[in-house]
């Protein structure tokens, strides 16, 4: 698959492809539902990489950072771990940002596909993947924390 193509795929999904302002990578698009959540990032960092990330970025709101920051440092690792093999467990990358921080401002699930011999489907099922995994982790948090909602226009959420 190539740009186009996943362009393409995504569009007939019926999600609204952007590019975001600050982008320097060779591709670097947001994919938004028409419920403007969650949204999804496809990136092919530069124009020789053969490779396509897919990312969801998960901002921890305020609220939910101050409940992470009164948990006993024990139990905050633990959930974090929880969260963390969860995801790991699905096949798919994630980082807790910023690194070695006790109280994560943000949370990134990632997913690398090779873009040679790629199918739309294999495609697919990367980006949902990834969206069910971002959507895991938003659901464990506001479990945890309560429920806040996500701002609009935005790949923060939680």
């Amino acid at each position: 698959m190539d740009d186009k193509e996943i362009e393409e795929v995504l569009l007939n999904l019926g999600l609204k492809i952007s590019k975001p302002p600050q982008a320097k990578e060779k591709f670097h698009i947001l994919a938004t539902p028409p419920q403007n959540f969650p949204i999804l990032e496809i990136i092919r960092p530069q124009d020789s990489s053969r490779f396509y990330l897919i990312v969801m970025g998960i901002g921890i709101a305020p609220e939910h950072k101050k409940g992470l920051g009164s948990m006993k440092t024990d139990d905050r690792f633990k959930f974090l771990a929880e969260i963390t093999e969860e995801v790991l467990k699905m096949g798919l990358d994630i980082a807790i940002l910023p690194p070695g921080s006790d109280i994560p401002d943000a949370i990134q699930i990632m997913k690398v596909v090779y873009s040679e011999g790629l199918t739309p489907n294999e495609f697919l099922n990367a980006y949902y993947m990834v969206r069910n995994a971002g959507i895991l982790v938003i659901n464990r948090i506001n479990r945890q924390f309560g429920i806040k909602e996500f701002k609009q226009n935005t790949t923060r959420y939680i």
